[in-house]
């Protein structure tokens, strides 16, 4: 039963998605630090350098792979009625996967193959229980919302993510995908960002957006038509993969493209229905990452068609999707986290004794600094590497770096606050 909207009577203790927010706070700041580290080669298009790959997967596993399952773990009681099948597999799979991710991300960058394969058999396994963990959960759920839906998808292409990243990482050590590695590097790309971390975008938007907006009304077949083709998509490119002909993959990329499309046409429609007269950080951060995704699919076309031949075109595709991605997170920390501790902390005083509100737990113009920081070092970043201006890279980066510390430096200060005695 829901309980304020983000926690139910059968929410897991703070504690378990606590450590997952917190780790994943931790590779935002690494990854920010890699950003300004990595910028000029990014800026270039160098794309398949170790550091430029390192800094990738500290956003994409680190950042916001570990923030999903930290957040389902508190939202499936609120959109299933159901919590996680297991916590005692929630909390090894988490001790398998931080660990694994910092061996995966160092073996990359100092060249040791061997730490390399060790992380990513570490994290690839923890995956893999959460995704068994999460199928026993979904298995269970007796709702077949677009909010399940969504997760029956994501779970599904997470084990596909998986699977083709450790054939990526064993060809490291063997070559045995030769010259096919950028085929099935891009393949492994498109399959986690629209197959695992966009659909459960789709379905956590659906319950949660229209509650931070105070959105009532609003249609919601766009959100199904998103699931649908984003699925489909994805899935068609799973099975096609080793027989794509130019035909094909524009039947995909239009299939993908209509699943975003409608994704960004439902997030509209519960901003125009919205009843917040003011946009506060988190859906400030929100509705620029939505801006960025509209600006990824007006860039895939283009990628599209040149693939390859234009590496900087290219690297400024994927860092547009990253960002959006990595934006629409960071949006979502400022309402999860605030309620959660106020909730466990605050909540039993109510009726007691005064207690602060949610939104009296951060400086809301801190928020609104670091969210207009990461927006335009994210749009700075992407313009530098579009047109190559390797010397604006680096402090585009910095302007996002020093966002990201002001959000992760306000998350810490929120967790640590308590009722005075």
């Amino acid at each position: 039963m829901p309980m304020g909207g983000l926690v139910a009577r059968s929410a897991p203790p703070l504690r378990l998605p606590g450590e997952h927010f917190a780790a994943a706070l931790a590779f935002w700041l690494l990854g920010a630090c890699g950003l300004v580290w990595a910028a000029p080669d990014i800026a270039q298009g160098a794309f398949p350098l170790p550091k430029v790959v390192a800094v990738t997967h500290l956003f994409t596993l680190g950042w916001i792979t570990t923030t999903i399952q930290g957040a389902l773990y508190q939202f499936l009681p609120v959109a299933l009625g159901l919590p996680i099948r297991s916590e005692r597999f929630a909390h090894i799979s988490f001790t398998l996967y931080a660990p694994g991710v910092l061996l995966f991300v160092g073996g990359l960058l100092a060249s040791e193959r061997m730490f390399m394969l060790t992380g990513a058999g570490l994290f690839g396994t923890a995956l893999l229980i959460f995704a068994g963990n999460l199928a026993a959960t979904l298995r269970r759920a007796e709702a077949r919302n677009i909010t399940w839906w969504s997760l029956v998808g994501a779970t599904t292409y997470l084990v596909s993510t998986v699977a083709l990243g450790a054939s990526l990482a064993g060809n490291l050590q063997w070559g045995y995908l030769g010259t096919d590695r950028f085929l099935a590097l891009g393949v492994h790309l498109h399959v986690a960002i629209f197959g695992w971390v966009m659909l459960v975008m789709v379905g956590v938007a659906h319950r949660l957006l229209p509650m931070f907006l105070l959105s009532h009304g609003a249609p919601e077949r766009p959100g199904r038509i998103a699931a649908s083709f984003l699925a489909s998509g994805v899935g068609l490119l799973l099975v096609t993969h080793h027989m794509l002909t130019p035909a094909l993959v524009w039947l995909i990329a239009a299939v993908i493209a209509t699943g975003v499309i409608a994704l960004l046409l439902q997030a509209a429609l519960y901003f125009r229905h919205k009843k917040k007269p003011v946009l506060d950080p988190g859906l400030r951060l929100a509705a620029v990452a939505l801006g960025l995704l509209a600006l990824a699919l007006a860039l895939a076309p283009f990628f599209v068609v040149q693939g390859l031949a234009a590496p900087r075109l290219a690297t400024a595709y994927v860092l547009t999707l990253i960002a959006a991605l990595s934006l629409f997170v960071a949006g979502h920390y400022y309402k999860i986290l605030p309620f959660l501790i106020w909730f466990h902390r605050f909540g039993p005083l109510v009726g007691k004794r005064p207690v602060p509100r949610v939104v009296d737990l951060y400086d809301v113009r801190a928020g609104n600094l670091a969210a207009g920081l990461l927006a335009v070092g994210s749009v700075g970043m992407i313009l530098t590497t579009v047109v190559g201006a390797v010397t604006l890279a680096r402090p585009a980066a910095a302007l996002f770096a020093v966002g990201a510390v002001i959000v992760a430096a306000q998350m810490a200060m929120i967790s640590r606050r308590r009722p005075e005695a």
